[in-house]
């Protein structure tokens, strides 16, 4: 009988978390492998049906009451925050109602692994198996949860790189595993391929803090330019984007798609594009340290795709200017994002070559093996 592996998130958007879909992929041959999520709200309500998923839900309607109580008291706060710049509120529904829900959840499951993605579902896994895994995706130690946390109790931490795992653990010598948000590696012939591509692409999350505007203004001021925006959005963004940008929209300089694609079905959308972006805001890069250091999950599709990209300049995307698989800019004017595009033509099918290069060498697939052979030696122990 195969061990039960159970991985364990508060989030919703479990279908826009590669990692622990390539993980559950990576596992199940040799695990019964079981996710636990939430019902998606956020981002759409795609849900996955190939995979083991339980999507937990919440009481509706202490959700609601829940979520005006957070609602009224972050406006209060931040009026508040004008003669008290101190002032903080921790919203009732990601740091109470979420918890105690997957509390609740794991409290009636068993498993011989567990790993918990992110600082919440970590300490709430301590509390209640003890011990744990831990899969990091996102980093913030002002997280509520992040004191609760007993590194004694953190079987092995599964992380993007030793800047992070510093920045969380600091000298802790618990089994570490740099695993990079990234597909596996599949060959791409780009010889079928680049003829064909055409067009700007935004691959991802739709939301302001990514920068999404700043693109726009490029399209806005470059006219020869169409811009595909390809993933899921926030409400506040989407309404903000379409009284802003509605001449890009009925023109069709700019085109949003929304369709949930897997993995290689994305990747093979992305590759009918020339060119694409990562960006996040300055004001986000400059205070917080996740996104400073993090390489993204769309990134390396991109790569994936031999998509070269156009991005920001930030540490966690220096492979991108090793390998030259694409531009790093300092900041996002239009003629800025132009000059880099035209970089990036001079030289094409070399910025394309070295974007597959990328993607075999950070293949999830020969990344995790060591990880996996490290759940199935606790696993038997």
């Amino acid at each position: 009988m195969k061990k039960k592996v159970l991985i364990a998130t508060i989030n919703d958007y479990v279908v826009y978390q590669p990692t622990i879909l390539n993980l559950y992929d990576s596992l199940a041959s040799k695990f019964d492998v079981e996710i636990i999520s939430f019902e998606p709200t956020a981002l759409g309500k795609e849900k996955d049906l190939h995979r083991n998923i339980r999507y937990l839900t919440v009481n509706p309607t202490l959700k609601n009451f829940i979520n005006k109580v957070d609602f009224v008291m972050s406006k209060v706060v931040t009026i508040g925050k004008r003669l008290f710049s101190s002032l903080n509120y921790r919203y009732l529904y990601y740091n109470r109602l979420l918890p105690a829900t997957l509390a609740k959840a794991l409290r009636n499951s068993t498993a011989d692994i567990v790993i918990a993605v992110d600082i919440p579902a970590l300490a709430i896994a301590q509390k209640i198996f003890g011990k744990a895994h831990f899969l990091s995706l996102e980093i913030d130690k002002d997280d509520i949860f992040f004191k609760k946390i007993d590194r004694s109790k953190i079987q092995s931490v599964f992380i993007q790189n030793q800047i992070r795992f510093d920045f969380l653990f600091g000298g802790a010598t618990m089994p570490r595993f740099f695993v990079q948000n990234a597909p596996n590696y599949n060959p791409l012939d780009l010889n079928k391929t680049s003829s064909f591509r055409h067009n700007l692409v935004w691959a991802g999350t739709i939301l302001e803090r990514f920068g999404i505007f700043n693109c726009l203004e490029f399209i806005h001021h470059y006219p020869e330019y169409v811009l595909v925006l390809k993933g899921g959005a926030d409400r506040a963004t989407m309404n903000k984007l379409t009284a802003r940008y509605i001449n890009l929209l009925e023109t069709q300089r700019v085109i949003i798609n929304q369709e949930y694609l897997d993995t290689q079905d994305f990747i093979k959308f992305l590759s009918a594009f020339r060119i694409g972006f990562c960006f996040y805001s300055w004001e986000l890069i400059n205070s917080n340290f996740n996104y400073a250091t993090a390489p993204s999950g769309k990134l390396f599709m991109y790569m994936a795709a031999g998509v070269p990209v156009v991005a920001c300049n930030i540490p966690g995307f220096d492979f991108v200017k090793k390998f030259g698989a694409g531009v790093l800019i300092d900041n996002y004017s239009p003629e800025t994002i132009k000059a880099a595009i035209e970089e990036i033509d001079l030289n094409y099918e070399q910025y394309s070559t070295a974007c597959l290069k990328v993607a075999e060498y950070f293949s999830f697939g020969t990344s995790v093996e060591p990880y996996i052979n490290f759940l199935k030696r606790t696993a038997d122990n």
